[in-house]
């Protein structure tokens, strides 16, 4: 019995004796030098359609035992917006010996715009006949970055009553990925039932446009109709508007129809005059 003892310590004492040298050669023929990633811009500048390719450009990866490494930078997730626009990326690089070396840097995107709401009509209402979720179906939002951010849309405030007619405000908010939250107050027309038998079609019920630009109200006239469907002379249509194409700020163009029998219509459109 005490042979078999002894004989196991020795089986114990022979493994950690092979367990350590085989540590020592390992740490010995380890590489000592991690590889690294140079940048040769402080801030990368990219369109909001970027490929791969000009998501890496400028990076260089090295390592002293495995060479050139620029071939396996990867790129990492987009942190949140430092501003609107500009945010930091890290990229990540692996040598053969799963050493890895990381670099951070800012990235621009030089066309990058606030995300945007759409509507598929004009936010005007019969007496009676409006409702959140008559609101909210013709909304929409979109956004450089992300794509489609309808789902996103909160309603934050509103003072519009459906049953009475008059001109009422709603408060919408949405934010994208990246952390760029917009609020945007935006008119709600409710109109009288009665009286307006000619329906004003426009192509959208909201435009962008940059400050210092103008706007063709005509432009947005798709059709005129009467109240049985046909298509009268959109000559008959004219408009005014508040639009102060130098000030950043949300307006609106008025937009009237007479037919010279008793019947008209009217109908808004949103104009958002971007800084």
């Amino acid at each position: 019995m005490r042979f078999v003892r002894a004989g196991v310590v020795m089986i114990f004492i022979l493994s950690l004796v092979i367990f350590g040298v085989s540590r020592v050669v390992l740490f010995q023929n380890r590489d000592p030098n991690e590889p690294e990633i140079v940048s040769d811009r402080e801030i990368l500048e990219i369109p909001c359609e970027y490929t791969q390719e000009q998501l890496l450009e400028g990076l260089t990866a090295s390592d002293q035992e495995d060479g050139d490494l620029t071939s396996q930078i990867v790129a990492g997730s987009f942190s949140r917006f430092i501003e609107p626009g500009l945010c930091n990326m890290t990229y990540v690089v692996f040598d053969s010996a799963d050493q890895s070396a990381s670099l951070t840097r800012q990235v621009r995107f030089t066309d990058y715009h606030s995300p945007r709401f759409t509507l598929t009509e004009p936010l005007v209402f019969s007496e009676g006949e409006g409702s959140y979720d008559e609101l909210m179906g013709r909304l929409g939002a979109q956004d450089q970055l992300d794509g489609d951010l309808s789902d996103w849309i909160t309603q934050t405030d509103t003072d519009v009553n459906y049953q009475r007619a008059g001109s009422y405000t709603t408060t919408l908010e949405m934010s994208n990925s990246l952390g760029d939250t917009v609020t945007q107050d935006l008119p709600i027309h409710v109109v009288a039932a009665e009286g307006h038998s000619l329906e004003i079609v426009l192509n959208t019920g909201i435009v962008y446009i940059d400050q210092g630009s103008g706007i063709d109200a005509a432009a947005y006239i798709q059709e005129l109709l009467d109240n049985q469907g046909n298509n009268l002379d959109t000559s008959l249509i004219s408009s005014e508007s508040n639009v102060d194409p130098q000030t950043p700020g949300c307006y609106e163009v008025h937009y009237q129809a007479e037919d010279g029998q008793g019947n008209s219509g009217e109908t808004w459109l949103t104009v958002i005059v971007e800084g």
